[in-house]
């Protein structure tokens, strides 16, 4: 599928594969797409379908062993993760956990406090903030764990299932912020079993069946 009017590619997968055997079938392609500025791609399939493998070729996490992932220069160091599994530190609060990924990724202190305190505003985490992740619902959890990756600011932004197992208040605070960050022209792609939700803030939706795309109505799929 050509790039948005206008916006700038992001990523580029070229005719890629991966296996996780040397002789055995593909796990994921080939598949060729483009991720640009302001776009969200939806990703859908079954379990083993090869959307993680897909989500971790483009972190950079995996390599492609044919064809070929290019990122664009921009966007180098500014792609951020949120894996199904949860990456925080339950003893610790919400702000303290914010704090150490902001060290993690390298931010000043004062960078660090400006940028944590607005995430947990944003999504009305600020009076659960000096609390421990244990104290937290499941939603709130979910919430927190987005906040994390978005220490940096990204210009690429990969979700893989971000509101298993929230409510409906979750729910929404994590979609409008996949709505705000698309919005300021992050490229996106999300990954979701949930209903609505790819049709709420995707601009495409790329369906796979082991490992290769299918054709689905209104969203042509690259060959």
């Amino acid at each position: 599928m050509p790039p948005m009017d206008g916006k700038a590619v992001l990523c580029t997968l070229h005719q890629v594969e991966k296996r996780y055997a040397r002789r055995a079938a593909p796990v994921l392609g080939p598949l060729s797409l483009t991720l640009s500025q302001g776009e969200v791609l939806g990703i859908r399939g079954a379990n083993g379908a090869g959307k993680s493998t897909l989500l971790s070729i483009l972190t950079g996490v995996l390599r492609p062993d044919a064809g070929e992932y290019r990122l664009a220069p921009e966007a180098m160091g500014k792609v951020a993760y949120v894996p199904q599994e949860l990456s925080l530190y339950h003893t610790l609060t919400g702000l303290d956990n914010l704090r150490f990924w902001g060290r993690a990724c390298g931010l000043p202190r004062q960078a660090i406090s400006i940028r944590s305190r607005w995430l947990l505003e944003r999504l009305d985490l600020t009076e659960k903030g000096k609390q421990p992740v244990s104290a937290y619902s499941g939603g709130m959890q979910r919430r927190l764990h987005l906040a994390s990756a978005l220490m940096i600011t990204p210009k690429v932004l990969l979700l893989d299932e971000p509101t298993v197992g929230a409510d409906a208040r979750s729910v929404e605070l994590i979609l409008s912020m996949v709505e705000h960050l698309r919005d300021m022209g992050c490229a996106i792609a999300m990954i979701s079993h949930q209903p609505g939700e790819l049709e709420r803030v995707c601009s495409r939706v790329l369906t796979l069946e082991a490992g290769r795309p299918v054709q689905e109505e209104g969203n042509p799929c690259p060959d």
